[in-house]
């Protein structure tokens, strides 16, 4: 079976057909007959991919990722010199079928409670198929904020210790859209002549869309719009150093462990972290006040860090629930008690 389908893959695909390429890397394979001969077909975990003949000029209107080191991967001499920011150009092009090719483009992505990042449409999900490079993780993830129109945007829900869960194995359940939605114009890079909504108009539909299907997260990337769906927390820390004390999230980003603001969930067990702060200056609100983490109050510790590094020290108590505790854990000769989910 040949995707033929959508348009030309973001700088974010990319960077999975990159990984996904059996051998050498995608990029790299590509050499000397770059912009002249279109790209090999070759197989992608269970299926083939074909994609279009791409020059210089096309594949460089494609990397719009601002500051994306998805660009580094390029063969030497190919790179472009130009600096792209977070604005979509001005500029269209009239396409064959008398659509306009538009720079904006609509991207579905959804992350597990293990925090592994997927597109929505892949199958199987799971630790093969999802996205390795750190770079783009940490690109990504850094970018992570409330979709607009999501009640993730309110600024009561950092504070409300609410997490909103969705499934992200199956489609939206009672989605009047289709489940191709975001691959058809006006979101997939193309707007037919007849379309009246400008681009900021587009991207507050796209947004209102993603959020009836549960996509409450957005990662802008200068003219794609990501939205994502999370299992749990859209952000959830993989891994804790205990030489440092730091925990990683995203590819290589790194937080300080605080013990002493754990948190538990009652109903599952999971337990949660305060998400990370971005730096002061990026925290400073429109008036100069400070503002709560973009990506809400709390975010989950993986199974696997808790299991590798806090099992041992750790104990949930479920008759101390009633008092608003949710246990101890022990850590660096140290013991801490728990909170609970949504008690202040």
């Amino acid at each position: 079976m040949f995707l033929t389908a959508r348009p030309l893959p973001s700088a974010f695909q990319l960077v999975q057909l990159s990984q996904l390429y059996t051998g050498s890397s995608l990029i790299a394979s590509i050499g000397p007959q770059w912009g002249d001969k279109r790209w090999p077909e070759m197989p992608i975990t269970s299926r083939a991919v074909q994609l279009p003949a791409l020059t210089r000029q096309s594949f460089s209107s494609m990397l719009k990722c601002g500051r994306s080191r998805a660009a580094a991967l390029l063969p030497q001499g190919v790179q472009s010199g130009r600096r792209y920011s977070s604005k979509p150009p001005e500029t269209e092009s009239i396409n064959a079928s008398g659509g306009t090719n538009s720079p904006f483009r609509v991207y579905r992505y959804v992350v597990d409670v293990h925090g592994q990042l997927f597109l929505h449409d892949t199958i199987p999900k799971n630790l093969t198929s999802c996205f390795k490079n750190t770079e783009f993780l940490d690109f990504f993830f850094k970018r992570i904020h409330p979709n607009p129109a999501s009640i993730t945007a309110n600024p009561d829900y950092a504070h409300s210790g609410t997490i909103s869960r969705h499934d992200i194995l199956r489609p939206a359940p009672n989605s009047p859209l289709p489940e191709d939605w975001s691959d058809v114009t006006p979101y997939n890079g193309i707007i037919s002549s007849s379309e009246s909504s400008s681009r900021d108009e587009l991207y507050e539909e796209a947004c209102k869309l993603g959020n009836s299907e549960g996509y409450e997260w957005i990662s802008p990337c200068g003219p794609e719009l990501n939205l994502l769906r999370s299992q749990d927390t859209p952000i959830v820390y993989r891994e804790l150093s205990e030489e440092d004390g730091m925990l990683k999230w995203a590819g290589t980003l790194t937080e300080p462990f605080q013990p002493e603001k754990l948190v538990v969930d009652s109903s599952n067990g999971y337990v949660y972290h305060p998400s990370p702060q971005p730096s002061r200056r990026r925290r400073k609100g429109a008036e100069g006040t400070e503002t709560g983490s973009k990506y809400g109050s709390l975010s989950l510790l993986g199974s696997n860090l808790v299991l590798s590094r806090l099992a041992e020290g750790l104990e949930i108590d479920p008759y101390a629930f009633e008092k608003g505790l949710g246990g101890s854990i022990e850590w660096q000769g140290r013991r801490y008690n728990l909170g609970l989910l949504g008690r202040t």
